[in-house]
């Protein structure tokens, strides 16, 4: 499966793309924001083999891709994880390329892969609430803040409070 927008590729993860994902999923300022991170090398291994076993699930409820500039190695990733008709959006970038869109760029074209091509009722996204820049992707990708979940997502042993957005078809 592949994603094209103006300026990435959203592509399935390769067993060979190891270096560049342990890149940015072991650094600390991603894992400021996530309940998983900084990656060991043993995590970014077993990210990458759960990627590639959820692309020959015939009946696949996971899309985790690689965001790319062509032709280059990932930048980041982004998924929509399905259950009951509905979606959950999620997306990170390599903290040396924050600020230049491809987060909204990314989301946006998976956000609508999974209203238009698999027909999705919801896609929900949280955020934590001192993301700033998490929580304008989301709303420039059209998703409205629904509220705040209280002690929602346990990161580093602190349970942290979410902002959630949504968008309905």
């Amino acid at each position: 499966m592949q994603l094209r927008t103006e300026r990435l590729l959203l592509r399935e993860y390769t067993a060979n793309d190891f270096d560049a994902v342990h890149a940015f999923a072991s650094d600390q300022r991603i894992a400021k924001f996530v309940e998983w991170g900084p990656n060991t090398t043993a995590d970014t291994k077993t990210f990458l083999e759960t990627c590639l076993v959820a692309q020959s699930d015939p009946n696949r409820a996971n899309f985790t891709l690689a965001v790319t500039v062509p032709p280059g190695d990932p930048i980041g990733s982004v998924g929509l994880s399905l259950t009951g008709g509905r979606g959950d959006l999620g997306y990170v970038i390599a903290p040396g390329l924050w600020g230049r869109g491809y987060a909204t760029e990314a989301a946006e074209s998976l956000l609508r892969f999974g209203m238009e091509e698999l027909g999705l009722s919801e896609i929900t996204a949280t955020c934590r609430p001192g993301n700033v820049a998490s929580a304008r992707v989301l709303e420039k990708i059209g998703m409205s803040r629904n509220g705040l979940r209280k002690a929602d997502k346990l990161i580093r042993g602190q349970w942290q409070d979410s902002l959630v957005f949504s968008v309905s078809a």
